[in-house]
């Protein structure tokens, strides 16, 4: 077997500095790209700068120092081991100042999570770069050489990189003696090698970050800066984070203090309190809390625990005679299925069918002396009562699709149901509705209507629906239902002068041009032939709309003047607004969801009743 190769230019580490920070230096000593020495050296080329910090293995690190002939212990503080990370990547911080001075070569310690502060500077360490605005080092640089050192090496293309001077960052200064670098320089002073043990290196650590955070007042964060502020609230959220290294192990010792087999002794096996209360209560993850429990020997339930039925002939009298559902009796004892289950089969009661066959509401029997059609459409049936309520809200629009859009269902799905609740019942319970006429109820219909409003009906109804119960609509929706139906022949509103304005108002879809246009001049007096010519609508139209609008007590008419037809001639008829118009114009919407009293004050800003064009034949405005 050949010997390694050695490199003809070499460049020493300094003490503490990184693995990827030397092999940086040393691929622009000998003018290289970093992925061409990594490649001569034998070292893996990774995507992530990181696994030259943690994922080297010991033989790489041997045969480096005997290919680059460096001493013994030399590399030892360049690399850590990667459970001092967890299931994050390192995040690079650097000191600004200190990579200039140094020429871009730092420590190992800026990948550390707890190093947040450089104490030779006082200041805040820096994450993101001021070109490019993020982490400079989470990918590995390739052409180093060809950039000074200290800059961002990140990519912006194929063959372009950010490029950015980070030596040019303001500082983030600390006050003298400011708590935040008293604990980092207790923090350096521990030891950094690549055969660290996590467990000690993170039980070191909390003792220095323990007392920072319990005793780190607000008065300190207020003598920061803002910047530095947001850099020291990132670096917390860093520790904390339980994907992170010391997040992890402050969890497991939390869980080994609190989860002690006297407390879940106590709190788990006597007191009988379920374990996401316990893992909520401590503020722990539940599957720690239950990985735990089973550590330490102690049974884990899934769901309900297990319950002993002493009355049996309670349970055979609930499944036999009542036809009560496993699911009921269940609920009722506080127990799961498969408890009931397992009892049922002790005592040898022959269980009904899977599916829906076993549910309660399938055996009910309901009093005899209810209406013969309430008993066919509800007994013996899932879902009896929401049909019968569903046909309830729909006699009450003049379309089954008015129904199913205020219920918020499909036509076809609530046809279904209807269509099953006609077979139920054995005839037909209304008629369709078709143009210009509004579905209406047979006769048996109509008795199945009334016996609905029946007190004792109601009861029953609400017992087996509970919070699924539809509300009946409310007569504003089904008077827009009716309109919109009517279409063309739908009535328009009656204003009178002395009544109230009306809550909302009725215009048939031929009207909607026409009362634009004179709601848009709402101030003017306008003949017919101004409106034909400024409209385009036929003249005869005109006349006949501006009349029917004047019956209803929306226009008011005079007639022209000699004065003002001074050239005499045939005179013209002037029409305008009535007062009762313009307090029903403040109304006029969209839709019905929009709708608004005319005694709310009106918007002049957002007000848009003029010109607006109504799209809906015979919709309610």
């Amino acid at each position: 077997m050949s010997e390694p190769r050695t490199l003809a230019i070499r460049v020493l580490p300094q003490p503490g500095e990184s693995l990827d920070s030397w092999l940086e230096a040393l691929a622009r000593r000998s003018w290289i790209p970093l992925s061409a020495l990594l490649d001569a050296l034998g070292l893996p080329t990774q995507e992530r700068t990181h696994y030259l910090l943690t994922g080297l293995p010991p033989e790489m690190f041997h045969r480096l120092k005997k290919q680059l002939n460096l001493r013994t212990g030399v590399l030892e503080q360049s690399a850590v081991p990667a459970a001092l990370f967890g299931r994050r990547a390192p995040h690079w911080r650097f000191c600004p100042q200190c990579l200039t001075e140094e020429q871009g070569r730092f420590p190992t310690r800026w990948w550390l999570p707890w190093t947040f502060a450089c104490t030779k500077h006082q200041v805040l360490l820096h994450r993101h770069c001021p070109g490019c605005h993020a982490e400079p080092r989470v990918f590995l640089p390739r052409s180093v050489h060809l950039h000074p050192p200290g800059h961002c090496m990140r990519r912006t293309g194929r063959r372009t990189v950010c490029g950015a001077d980070l030596g040019e960052l303001p500082a983030l200064p600390l006050p003298h003696g400011h708590p935040l670098l008293q604990a980092q320089d207790q923090l350096d002073s521990l030891p950094v090698h690549q055969r660290l043990a996590p467990d000690r290196t993170f039980s070191k650590v909390d003792k220095c970050l323990s007392p920072l955070m319990e005793s780190l007042t607000a008065a300190d964060l207020l003598s920061l800066n803002e910047t530095a502020r947001e850099s020291w609230q990132k670096t917390l959220a860093d520790l904390t984070d339980l994907n992170s290294g010391i997040g992890i192990w402050r969890l497991q010792e939390r869980r080994r203090n609190i989860l002690t087999p006297d407390f879940l002794k106590r709190e788990y096996v006597e007191s009988q309190t379920p374990l996401h209360t316990i893992a909520k209560t401590h503020g722990l993850p539940i599957r720690h809390v239950i990985r735990r429990t089973r550590e330490l020997g102690v049974t884990v339930f899934r769901g309900h625990r297990p319950h002993t039925i002493d009355d049996e002939e309670w349970l055979r009298e609930q499944y036999l005679d009542r036809t009560r559902s496993i699911e009921d009796i269940a609920q009722e004892l506080g127990t799961s299925n498969n408890v009931v289950r397992r009892h049922l089969e002790d005592l040898d009661v022959p269980r009904r069918p899977f599916g829906t066959h076993g549910l309660t509401a399938l055996h009910a029997k309901l009093d005899e002396s209810l209406p013969r059609d309430i008993r066919a459409a509800a007994e013996g049936t899932l879902h009896g009562w929401l049909r019968l309520r569903r046909f309830q809200i729909n006699m009450a629009f003049p379309t089954l699709t008015a129904a199913a859009k205020h219920l918020d269902l499909v036509p076809s799905a609530l046809a279904s149901q209807f269509l099953q609740l006609e077979q139920d019942i054995g005839t037909q319970l209304f008629y369709r509705s078709v143009r210009h006429a509004p579905q209406r109820p047979t006769a048996r219909g109509a008795t199945l209507l009334q016996d609905l409003d029946d007190s004792r009906v109601r009861a029953l109804m609400q017992n087996a629906l509970g919070t699924r119960l539809d509300r009946l609509p409310p007569p504003d929706a089904v008077g827009f239902a009716t309109a919109a139906v009517d279409g063309e022949r739908a009535a328009l509103t009656v204003l009178h002068p002395q009544a109230p304005p009306p809550r909302h108002v009725i215009i048939p879809a031929p009207l909607h041009r026409l009362l634009s246009h004179l709601l848009a001049h709402r101030d003017q007096e306008t003949s017919p032939s101004q409106i034909h010519t400024a409209t385009g609508i036929p003249f005869n139209t005109v006349y006949k709309q501006v009349k029917r609008l004047e019956a209803a007590g929306w226009l008011t008419s005079r007639p022209e003047t000699r004065a003002e037809r001074p050239g005499g001639g045939r005179r013209r008829t002037f029409y305008s607004l009535t007062p009762a118009a313009h307090q029903a114009a403040s109304t006029i919407t969209r839709g019905p969801a929009a709708l608004r009293k005319a005694t709310e004050p009106r918007d002049e800003s957002t007000d848009r009743t003029a010109g607006l064009l109504y799209e809906t034949p015979g919709q309610e405005i």
